[in-house]
């Protein structure tokens, strides 16, 4: 998956199975605490770490 929103960069991005981006936050524990409370179930997601920039 290749992120291009900067907004991203440090942040744990959750993406549901056709690879949508349905939540993000500066920690895993938030993200997974912010899904719950939006009704989604952890086998519904994955979560990713977006690392930095990429500068080409």
């Amino acid at each position: 998956m290749i992120v291009l929103d900067s907004r991203f960069v440090g942040k744990y991005v959750a993406v549901d199975s056709n690879d949508n981006i349905i939540g993000y936050a500066d920690t895993r524990e938030e993200l997974v605490k912010n899904l719950e409370q939006k009704g989604y179930k952890m086998h519904e997601y994955a979560i990713i770490y977006v690392k930095g920039e990429k500068k080409y």
